[in-house]
């Protein structure tokens, strides 16, 4: 029996021990056998390792097919096989993301992709795995990285020493550096450092996202508030030493292959994103880049380089700029805050650039970014980024703002109005009225848009261009802060006279208060560039009433119920309310007067009037200055001259007559009368009934006002009468009085001007001289007023002066000499030097003109020369 089992045995152990040579031979036949081992240790302080292939990918596995197919003719050893295989997978990556239809496309499988991606992670863990890198580096290892008989060897450690100091290496070794650098962009498994930090937050953020092509490094940056601190210091380590060239930058590269071939620097990409034909890929990759930058400016080598001092100087940035604890988005805020003060022009121009994409897109704008990221989610997460949409969405919504979103994007909208360049859908829209209206005027200090502002009339200026200017003129009369040009010419009047108006510090902006504040106290204003300022906003007030934040919001209401077909702009609006001035609610009928005071002060401030009246003023009243109604007035002397212009007149005439309801509408009435106005007629002044009461009540008056007072209102009812219409407010007492006197002898007296007036101050001489009184007992009153003992001599005497100023004026533009002296307002206070002597001159002149023509007329006359005859006076005799 024992035998029996030891038999049974024997048989079991042949078969199992031919079976086993059996399966050995199968595999054999197989599988090749495993290639030889060889030690190698070229650099001595690191390990010594066995390396496959002389340092290669095996030629026979996973990769066999693409090998027999592309790289047949590659020599096997130091990673030549491994390279060849490598690029076919970067083909093949491009071919991803941009068919070409007329080539064959290039197939990798993925086991032959991880068979590379693993021969390379295996080569980053010690420098002698890597043959071609050690023998090349061999020099600057022991030279720069001999330091592990100090610290002790670490995996990757001698590498990782070389890529710090990459700057410093021989050009072989350095391009074997770059090799090892883009098989670590390529798959982050490569890069030692960052695998090891970063292997859970890929496993939990980038589940199923494929290794190789820097795909997981680009989900790692996508979830960076996600990251551990670990794994974000590496992946800013890695994005910092791969800055410097574009093809370390993988998906950047893959993804602009074809933009490339024209373009050998991202700079260039950068400015060319927006052209037809750039791929949407690319542009996605290209602002991404941008956006990692302005996080950190060391990923900008040249900002780096270039503005070096200036971040030093300025920004007291005392760190090593290669130090990797943290980002830094404070510097190029602080480079773009003080970008005027930068010395370099080099360094200035590329932070302008980088202000330039801050405002263009609020992913470049990191402050914005951060403050507004939950208001953007919930008002604008339709709006794709780029061309300012998400910033023009929050502005939209600033009522709906977070306090510190709004008070952020508030600081940026100051920040960004100084500068076209600065406000992306302007400068694209106006991009040809800048070439054709503005080609020499530089764009800092907001002169560019001052510019266009000042030609958006033109016949050529575009209308989207328009469109711009306008939505910028809007929101600049929302708060002066915006206003870059008044903002900074006004801020010590509005220290001195506005301080208290407007105390907005969480972004809310202050209504126009402030604003209307300086047009109300204009007169107290110092600076005379303030004043001009002011004066310009007044013109965009009067131009298009949605400039006047507080009147649109008061006549809001009104406009939608009386004037809805009517278009904004060149005062339309303003005067379709005005034709409805009966229909007005109270608080539009106020706003609107409040801008009429305004308009009355300056012919620059009435856009209807200068339409109408342009060529008489040109030919009547060139030499006169702007401000204090001094062409209106000058307009109204002039408008009955035979050449003056029909429709002129008849729109000076109207505004005459528009006078007669307010005497606020006359600015010298205005400040001449104001003290009389408060003590003897302040409830018919604060009635604003806008019939006349305050002129009646200051004629009931005429005796107990001062002298200065005394004329302008006797001028004021003067022009009345020149004007004379029936059923005029302040001249209807004596409409009886002109049709019995005056009209009906001459009924077609009343078309033209100053008849009317002539005939009653006739009337009233008249009845002076015989003792009885023509005129009525309401009219006499009136007519005394308007014309007082002095007051013809007083008006003649006035344009007398007018005369003789605009003649001096005349003489002071054709020869240059200056003959007058003049305010900060240009009104002409004194007579210089010169001018004194140009009058004696002119007044020479006329002596001598008089006597020609008295030795004229007595030669005509044959009067006789009496020189010789001397005039004998006797004196009374005393007795």
């Amino acid at each position: 029996m024992r035998q029996g089992y030891l038999l049974v045995a024997l048989v079991a152990t042949a078969l199992l021990v031919g079976c086993g040579h059996a399966e050995e031979s199968t595999t054999s036949a197989s599988s090749p056998a495993p290639a030889p081992k060889i030690a190698t240790q070229t650099i001595s302080f690191a390990p010594s390792v066995e390396v496959a292939n002389n340092d290669d990918i095996d030629p026979t596995g996973n990769c066999l097919m693409e090998i027999k197919k592309h790289c047949a003719d590659i020599e096997v050893g130091e990673g030549r096989i491994a390279d060849c295989v490598s690029d076919l997978i970067a083909e093949a990556e491009v071919q991803e993301v941009e068919p070409e239809g007329d080539t064959d496309p290039v197939e990798v499988t993925d086991a032959c992709r991880e068979e590379v991606y693993q021969y390379k992670i295996s080569r980053n863990s010690n420098i002698n795995r890597n043959i071609p890198l050690a023998k090349a580096c061999k020099v600057d290892a022991d030279k720069h990285c001999n330091i592990t008989w100090f610290f002790g060897y670490k995996s990757g450690q001698i590498i990782s020493c070389l890529r710090e100091v990459k700057e410093l290496l021989a050009p072989a070794c350095s391009k074997q550096i770059f090799k090892l650098q883009l098989d670590a962009a390529i798959d982050f498994r490569a890069d030692p450092q960052l695998y090891e930090n970063c292997k859970e937050d890929a496993s939990t953020l980038c589940e199923g996202v494929k290794f190789g092509g820097g795909r997981v490094q680009a989900c790692l940056r996508d979830h960076r508030m996600q990251l551990s601190w670990g794994c974000e210091e590496q992946l800013f380590r890695q994005e910092l030493e791969d800055s410097d060239d574009i093809r370390l930058s993988v998906r950047l590269y893959t993804r602009c292959i074809r933009e490339k071939r024209n373009a050998r620097v991202k700079d260039c990409l950068e400015a060319h994103r927006h052209d037809d034909g750039f791929s949407d890929e690319c542009r996605g990759e290209v602002e991404s880049m941008i956006e990692s930058r302005v996080r950190d400016f060391r990923l900008d080598s040249r900002l780096r380089t270039t503005c070096e001092s200036d971040i030093y100087n300025m920004c007291a940035f005392f760190g090593d700029v290669d130090t990797l604890d943290t980002e830094d988005t404070s510097v190029i805020r602080c480079l773009q805050d003080y970008m005027n003060e930068i010395t370099s022009p080099s360094c200035r121009s590329m932070v302008r650039k980088y202000k330039e994409l801050a405002a263009e897109d609020i992913r470049f704008d990191v402050p914005l970014a951060e403050a507004c990221f939950e208001d953007r989610q919930r008002l604008c997460a339709t709006v794709p980024p780029g061309s300012a949409r998400v910033i023009r969405c929050l502005t939209n919504g600033r009522d709906k703002l977070s306090p510190l979103c709004r008070a952020t994007l508030f600081d940026e909208e100051i920040r960004f109005s100084e500068n076209i360049d600065f406000q992306y859908p302007m400068r694209v829209a106006c991009a040809k009225e800048l070439k054709l209206f503005c080609k020499d005027v530089p764009h800092g200090e907001a002169r560019a848009i001052r510019c266009l502002q000042d030609h958006k009339g033109d016949t050529d200026f575009g209308r989207d261009c328009k469109k711009e200017i306008e939505s910028y003129e809007h929101e600049s009369a929302s708060d002066y802060r915006l206003n870059y040009r008044l903002s900074k010419a006004c801020r010590d009047d509005i220290s001195a006279l506005c301080a208290s108006v407007c105390a907005a510090e969480d972004g809310s902006t202050c209504g126009g208060t402030v604003l209307r504040c300086l047009t109300e106290r204009k007169d107290e204003i110092k600076n005379d560039a303030c004043e001009q300022e002011v004066l310009y906003f007044e013109k965009m007030e009067v131009s298009n009433f949605n400039n006047d934040v507080i009147l649109a919001a008061a006549c809001r209401e009104d406009v939608q119920r009386l004037c809805p077909n009517t278009q904004p702009g060149e005062g339309r609006m303003h005067e379709c309310l005005r034709a409805h001035r009966s229909e007005l609610s109270d608080t539009c009928r106020k706003e609107e007067l409040l801008l009429e005071e305004q308009e009355a002060e300056n012919v620059e401030l009435r856009p209807g009037l200068l339409r109408t009246c342009r060529s008489e003023r040109r030919t009547f009243c060139g030499s006169v200055q702007p401000g204090q109604a001094r062409v209106f007035r000058c307009l109204a002397e002039k408008m009955s001259d035979p050449d003056f212009g029909e429709s002129c007149r008849s729109e000076i005439i109207d505004k005459l007559q528009r006078r007669q309801a307010n005497w606020k509408l006359d600015p010298t009435l205005r400040k001449s009368c104001k003290s009389a106005v408060q003590q003897l007629c302040a409830a018919e002044d604060s009635a604003a009934s806008e019939q006349g009461l305050v002129y009646k009540c200051l004629v009931s008056h005429y005796m107990d006002v001062d002298e200065g007072c005394q004329k302008e209102l006797g001028r004021a009812v003067h022009m009345a009468f020149f004007v004379w219409k029936e059923g005029a407010i302040l001249t209807s007492e004596c409409d009886a009085d002109v049709k019995t006197l005056c009209l009906a002898s001459r009924p077609n007296m009343a078309t033209t001007p100053g008849a009317v007036g002539q005939c009653l101050a006739a009337k009233l001489e008249e009845g002076t001289k015989s003792g009885t009184a023509l005129l009525s007992d309401k009219c006499l009153p009136l007519v005394d007023v308007a014309e007082p003992p002095n007051m013809k001599q007083a008006f003649e005497a006035g344009l007398t002066v007018a005369l003789l100023q605009s003649q001096l004026s005349a003489v002071e533009s054709t020869t240059g000499l200056t003959m007058l002296k003049r305010d900060t307002q240009g009104n002409a206070q004194a007579l210089t030097l010169t001018g004194w002597t140009a009058l004696m001159g002119i007044a020479s002149m006329v002596l001598l003109v008089l006597w020609g023509a008295n030795y004229a007329w007595r030669q005509y006359r044959g009067i006789p020369d009496q020189s010789d005859y001397t005039l004998v006076v006797k004196g009374k005799g005393r007795r």
